[in-house]
C-alpha cells in the first residue's frame, strides 16, 4: 500500500494491523503503556481510542478514522507498519529517549529525493532548494542526516557537539502543544504554555507548535567526529552540512570567558578535521542546565562580550576555507544592534532564531518536563518573532555593509511560512518542528515554491 484515498488507507492499515496481531485489546494496552511512560501516570482510556479500536476489530474503518489510526500506531511504536503505508507520521518517536532515537529515524521516507530546477547560493556553496533542518534531535547522527536529505532537506546542521561527552536531560524531551495555534505577540514576555507529553497534533497541520527540553547532549568526540565524517559523505553535491558546536569552561569556580571561547574553538577544530565545511556556533540554546547553580542557563548570545570572544577566537582557529556561522536566539532591538557589528566581520552567516524559552507546564501546573519548568517552544508560536528578527537582522546587515548570509528559521511549517522568510532576503530556511511534524514538508516547498526539476 502506498497512500491512496483516506478510506482505502485506513482500511488497509487496519487489515495489516490485525494481520500483525494488533487487535483492539492489544493496541489499547500498548497505548495505555505508552501514555503512562510519557506522562508518568496512567490515564482513563479516551473515547476516541475505544471507538477507533472497536471499528478496527469490525473491519469498519473509514476515511475519517485515518488521523486517529496514525496517532494510535505512531504512539504505540508501529512505525514500520506506517512506513509501508506511505502515510505521513511524525519523523521523531516521542516515546523514544535520546539513546533510542540515535539508532535511526522511524519516519516515512520518500522513494525519490525532491529536487528543484536550478541552484541557490548559500554560504558560498551551490545548493538545491534552500530548505533544511537546524541542529536538533533529528540531526544527531549520519543516519538521520541521510534520511532528511533523502526527503529533500538540503541545508542540514548536525546536532550540537561538545569537546567532552554530556548526557541528555531526563526523558520525556519533546511534546506537541495543541493549545497554541497562533503566533506569540512580539511585545511582552512569552506566555505560559500548557502541554502533556502524550499530546498530539496531526501530521502536516501548519499550525503545529512543539516544546522540547533535551539539553545539549553529546557523544564523546571520538564517536561524533567519525559520525560527522560519515554524514558529510552521505550528502549529494548540492546539499550542505553545517556542524553545530558548543564550548564550556572546566566548571570550577565562576565562568571563565576565555576558557569558554577556547573550548568553542577546540570543538570547532575537531568538527573541521572531521570534514565539516561549515561550523555553527551554538550561542542560542535555551535548554542547557546550569549544574553549579541549578535551573536553566540563559542563551550565550545575551552576553555580548562572551559572544564576541567566542566568535573571534573560533575564527582565528579555523581555516579560511571553513565557513563560520553564529546561531542566535531572539534578541530585542538594542541587544541585536549592539551585538551584530562586533561579530559580523568574522562571520559567513547568522542563523536565527532558536526556540523561545517559556514556562511549559501540564494542566495541573507541574512542569511538562520533570524538574525543568523552562523549555524551548518552536513552530507556529514563534513565526512572527522569526519574521521580526530576520527583518531586523537583514536591515542591520545592509546598514553596516556586511555580507554574511542569513539562515532563517522559526515557525516554518508550510510552504507559505518558508516563502515568507525567503522573501525577506534569507539565503536559506531551516525548520525543526515543521520537519518533525511533516516529514514531507521539503517536497511541498520544492513543488509549490520552486517547481520540480525536469
Amino acid at each position: 500500500m502506498r497512500g491512496g484515498g483516506g478510506a482505502t488507507a485506513a482500511a488497509e492499515l487496519g487489515r495489516e494491523a490485525r494481520a500483525a496481531g494488533l487487535t483492539g485489546p492489544v493496541l489499547r494496552a500498548l497505548h495505555t503503556a505508552a501514555v503512562a511512560r510519557l506522562d508518568g501516570a496512567s490515564a482513563p482510556e479516551p473515547v476516541w481510542l475505544t471507538e477507533l479500536t472497536t471499528a478496527l476489530d469490525r473491519d469498519g474503518l473509514g476515511a475519517d478514522d485515518l488521523p486517529a489510526l496514525v496517532r494510535l500506531l505512531s504512539t504505540t511504536g508501529q512505525h514500520r507498519l506506517l512506513a509501508r503505508s506511505g502515510v505521513r507520521f511524525p519523523a521523531y518517536a516521542l516515546t523514544d529517549d535520546v539513546a533510542a532515537a540515535r539508532v535511526g529515524p522511524p519516519g516515512p521516507r520518500l522513494p525519490v529525493r525532491p529536487r528543484a530546477a536550478g541552484s541557490w547560493q548559500v554560504l558560498g556553496r551551490r545548493t538545491g532548494f534552500p530548505i533544511g533542518v537546524p541542529a536538533c534531535p533529528m540531526t544527531g547522527t549520519a543516519a538521520w542526516v541521510q534520511y532528511l536529505a533523502g526527503n529533500g532537506f538540503n541545508l542540514l546542521t548536525y546536532k550540537t557537539v561538545r569537546s567532552r561527552a554530556r548526557a541528555a536531560n531526563q526523558f520525556p524531551n519533546w511534546a506537541f502543544v495543541p493549545g497554541v495555534r497562533e503566533p506569540f505577540a512580539l511585545d511582552g514576555p512569552p506566555p505560559v504554555v500548557t502541554a502533556e507529553p502524550s499530546d498530539w497534533v496531526p501530521p502536516g497541520d501548519p499550525a503545529v507548535t512543539s516544546a522540547n527540553s533535551f539539553g545539549v547532549p553529546s557523544p564523546d568526540p571520538a564517536v561524533w567526529t567519525e559520525d560527522v565524517a560519515a554524514a558529510v559523505r552521505c550528502l549529494a553535491d548540492d546539499q550542505l552540512l553545517l556542524v553545530s558546536v558548543l564550548g564550556e569552561d572546566d566548571g570550577e569556580g565562576p565562568p571563565q570567558l576565555q576558557a569558554i571561547a577556547e573550548d568553542f574553538a577546540r570543538t570547532a577544530r575537531l568538527a573541521e578535521s572531521a570534514g565539516a565545511p561549515v561550523v555553527e556556533l551554538n550561542l542560542s540554546c535555551p535548554n542547557a542546565l546550569d549544574a553549579a547553580r541549578g535551573g536553566v542557563q540563559p542563551p550565550i548570545c545575551l552576553d555580548a562580550e562572551l559572544t564576541t570572544a567566542i566568535v573571534e577566537t573560533t575564527r582565528r582557529a579555523l581555516s579560511s576555507s571553513t565557513g563560520l556561522v553564529a546561531k542566535l536566539s531572539w534578541l530585542d532591538a538594542p541587544a541585536l544592534a549592539g551585538l551584530l557589528p562586533r561579530i559580523a566581520p568574522h562571520l559567513d552567516g547568522v542563523a536565527a532564531i532558536n526556540t523561545v524559552q517559556c514556562t511549559v507546564q501540564r494542566p495541573d501546573g507541574r512542569p511538562t518536563f520533570p524538574g525543568r519548568p523552562l523549555a524551548g517552544v518552536s513552530g507556529r508560536a514563534v513565526r512572527d518573532l522569526a519574521l521580526d528578527f530576520t527583518a531586523r537582522l537583514l536591515d542591520l546587515r545592509a546598514a553596516g555593509g556586511f555580507d554574511f548570509d542569513v539562515l532563517a528559521m522559526g515557525g516554518v511549517t508550510d510552504p507559505a511560512s518558508c516563502a515568507a522568510l525567503l522573501g525577506l532576503g534569507a539565503a536559506g530556511v531551516q525548520t525543526a518542528t515543521g520537519a518533525f511534524a511533516d516529514p514531507f514538508l521539503a517536497r511541498a516547498c520544492v513543488t509549490e515554491l520552486a517547481g520540480a526539476a525536469a
